[in-house]
C-alpha cells in the first residue's frame, strides 16, 4: 500500500488528529481479535474445561459490549478529524493563494481554483481519516494476529501472511496506471468547474449572442470526457480489486484448510484449530477494510496532485532591503516590473508625489498605467527599485500595514454577495452607524438607499447584481470615506458612467482627496486637466510630467493624444 510523503507533510500539523484516529482503530481491532480470542475459549472449553465457560463468556460478552460503545466515539473522532484536516488544508491553500497575489489568479482559472478549495481537498481528506488508520491498524493488528498464529504453527502463519502481503504489493503494480487515469479524471473536473461558472457569469452574454446551445454542447462534451475518462479508471480499479480479494482468499483460505489439515494430520490439537480458526478470520477483517478504504485513499492522492503543484509556487519575492528618504511622500526610485521575470511593463520609475496634491497617469491602454497604481496599492511584488511612504518602506513584512493607508475606487470594483451594509463594513469592521451614514451621504449613495427594498440591509446579489456600474462605483467611493487613508486612487473611475453617475463620482472625488495623496488614472485626458501634475507614460517609462498646458506645450506625445480624443469627440 501507498504512503504519500508530500501529503504526510502536507498535514504536519495534524499529526496528533491522525495519530488519535489511528490508535483508536488500532485499539477496536485488538477488542475484535480478543472477541475472537474469547469466543475459541469458550468453543474449547465445552469440551474441555466446562467449569471455564462462563468466565471465558463473560470475558468475550465484555469484549462485544467494549467494541459497541467504542464505534461511537470512533466514528466521532474520525469526523471531527476528517473536519479539521480539511479545514487545515484548506487555510494552508488559502494562505498560499494569498501569498502567490494577483498574478496566480491572473493565470489560473476562478473555477480550477474552486474545485481545488472544495471537491479536491474533500477527496483528499478522506486518506487521512480513513485510509491512513486503516493501514496502521493492519500493520499492527493484522500482523500481530500473524506473529500470534506463528507461535502455533509458522506453515500456517506463512500462508496467511502471503494473502494479506499480496494485498499490501498489489498497488506497486497499478500505482502508475491509477495515477495517470485518476488525474486525467481530475483534469476534466477542472475544466468542467471553470467552464461552468463561465457560463453562469456570463448567462446573459450567451442569451444575448444565441449561444447557449454552443456552450451546452461543449459542456455534454466534457461530461462525456468525465465518463469516459472515470471507466477507464474503473477498469483498472476492478482489475486491482480482483486481485486483492484473489490475494485475501489465497491467504484466508489455504491458510483455515492447511491449520484443518494439520489438526486432522495429529499436528495440532483441535482446540489450537478453533482458535487459528478465529483468529485468521480476525487477522484478514482489517484488510479488507484497507481495501476499501484504499480506494477511497488513492482517490485523495490523484486529487492532490494540483495541490502539491501549488505548495511547490514559489511565494513571490518582496524586495526587503533599501535605503529610503524619510519623507512625507509617496515614493519610488528605479521602480520596474515584469510578468514572471519577462515581459517588462515598467522600468525605472522615479515618483516623488506630495500630500495635498492630486496626480494623474496618462497614455494609452497597455502602458503599464494600471500596473503603475497596483503596485503603489501593494497588490504586487515589484520587480526591483524601491517604494515609500513617509518612513515606511513597502516589503513583505510591511505590505499589510501599507494596505492600510491605501484606498481605491477602482474601474470595476467588486461587490461581495451580501447587504449593502456588509460590504462597507470591509473597508471598515468596526464603524459605527454614524460613520456609515455619513459615508453613504459623501459618496451620493441616498438615492440608491431609498430604493433598495430593504435600505441598507437589502441582499446585493453576486458581484451586486442588482446594481449598475455607476452604482458600484458611488459604493467603492463609499467604502474610501469610511476607511479615510491617507493615499487615494481611481483607477478610470467615472469610465463608461452615464452624466448622472459622472457628477456623483468627480463630486466624491473631489470631496474624498481633500488633503490626501490622489492618484487618478483616466483615459479621458479632459478629467485630468486640473490635476497638480500629469505623467506621461510610454512604453513603461514616465517620458514626461507636467500641468495640462506645460505637457501639451511640451511633449508631443501628449499632444497628439489629446488632439486624437479632440478629433474622436468632434466625429
Amino acid at each position: 500500500m501507498l504512503i504519500n510523503g508530500a501529503l504526510l507533510k502536507l498535514a504536519k500539523n495534524l499529526k496528533k488528529h491522525i495519530i488519535s484516529v489511528s490508535l483508536l482503530s488500532c485499539f477496536i481491532g485488538a477488542v475484535t481479535v480478543f472477541q475472537a480470542f474469547y469466543l475459541s475459549k469458550v468453543i474449547n472449553a465445552i469440551f474441555e474445561r466446562p467449569d471455564k465457560i462462563m468466565y471465558y463468556f463473560i470475558c468475550f460478552l465484555f469484549a462485544v459490549f467494549l467494541q459497541m460503545v467504542l464505534r461511537y466515539p470512533a466514528n466521532m473522532l474520525s469526523i471531527s478529524s476528517e473536519a479539521s484536516i480539511k479545514l487545515d488544508i484548506r487555510n494552508t491553500l488559502l494562505d498560499r493563494i494569498y501569498g502567490l497575489g494577483l498574478a496566480k489568479l491572473t493565470d489560473e482559472r476562478s473555477g480550477k481554483l474552486c474545485t481545488l478549495l472544495l471537491d479536491r481537498i474533500e477527496a483528499l481528506a478522506p486518506y487521512y481519516s480513513i485510509y491512513l488508520p486503516n493501514l496502521i491498524t493492519v500493520l499492527f493488528v493484522s500482523m500481530g494476529c500473524i506473529i500470534y498464529i506463528g507461535s502455533i504453527n509458522l506453515n500456517v502463519c506463512l500462508t496467511a501472511l502471503i494473502g494479506i502481503l499480496g494485498m499490501l504489493i498489489t498497488p506497486a503494480f497499478t500505482y502508475k496506471y491509477l495515477w495517470g487515469s485518476g488525474t486525467e479524471v481530475w483534469k476534466e473536473y477542472d475544466k468542467f468547474g471553470s467552464d461552468f461558472l463561465d457560463n453562469i457569469q456570463g448567462m446573459k452574454t450567451l442569451k444575448n449572442l444565441k449561444a447557449c446551445k454552443i456552450r451546452r454542447q461543449e459542456m455534454l462534451r466534457i461530461s462525456k470526457e468525465i465518463h469516459k475518462k472515470t471507466m477507464n479508471h474503473m477498469k483498472i480499479t476492478t482489475i486491482e480489486n480482483f486481485l486483492f480479494e484473489l490475494s485475501a482468499n489465497i491467504g484466508s483460505v489455504l491458510s483455515v484448510v492447511y491449520a484443518v489439515y494439520l489438526s486432522a494430520s495429529g499436528h495440532i490439537n483441535a482446540g489450537s484449530v478453533v482458535f487459528v480458526l478465529f483468529m485468521i478470520r480476525n487477522c484478514f477483517i482489517p484488510v479488507y477494510s484497507l481495501m476499501l478504504a484504499w480506494h477511497v485513499g488513492y482517490n485523495g492522492i490523484t486529487a492532490s496532485s494540483e495541490i502539491e503543484n501549488i505548495l511547490k509556487e514559489e511565494i513571490p519575492v518582496w524586495k526587503e532591503n533599501f535605503d529610503f528618504a524619510d519623507t512625507n511622500t509617496l515614493s519610488t526610485r528605479r521602480l520596474s516590473f515584469s510578468y514572471n521575470n519577462h515581459d517588462v511593463i515598467l522600468n525605472n520609475i522615479d515618483l516623488d508625489l506630495k500630500p495635498g496634491k492630486t496626480y494623474a497617469f496618462v497614455g494609452k491602454s497597455g502602458e503599464g498605467k494600471s500596473t503603475l497604481v497596483s503596485l503603489l496599492a501593494g497588490l504586487y511584488p515589484y520587480t526591483s527599485g524601491e517604494i515609500w511612504f513617509k518612513n515606511l518602506p513597502l516589503t513583505l513584512d510591511t505590505v499589510s500595514g501599507w494596505r492600510e493607508k491605501i484606498s481605491a475606487v477602482w474601474q470595476n470594483p467588486y461587490v461581495f454577495n451580501g447587504t449593502l451594509k456588509d460590504n462597507l463594513l470591509f473597508a471598515k469592521p468596526d464603524a459605527t452607524d454614524t460613520e456609515i451614514n455619513a459615508a453613504i451621504k459623501e459618496a451620493n449613495l441616498e438615492d440608491i438607499l431609498a430604493k433598495l427594498p430593504y435600505g441598507i440591509d437589502t441582499e446585493l446579489g453576486e458581484n451586486g447584481s442588482i446594481l449598475s456600474g455607476g452604482e458600484k462605483q458611488r459604493l467603492a467611493a463609499a467604502r474610501c470615506f469610511l476607511k479615510n487613508t491617507e493615499i487615494l486612487i481611481f483607477d478610470e473611475a467615472t469610465s463608461s458612467l452615464d452624466e448622472k453617475n459622472q457628477g456623483f463620482i468627480h463630486e466624491s472625488i473631489e470631496l474624498l482627496k481633500k488633503g490626501k495623496t490622489a492618484i487618478i488614472i483616466a483615459h479621458r485626458l479632459s478629467t485630468v486637466k486640473n490635476a497638480d501634475i500629469i505623467y506621461m507614460i510610454d512604453g513603461g517609462r514616465i517620458i514626461a510630467s507636467g500641468t495640462h498646458e506645460e505637457l501639451y506645450n511640451n511633449c508631443q506625445t501628449y499632444h497628439n493624444l489629446v488632439k486624437s480624443q479632440e478629433d474622436g469627440n468632434e466625429k
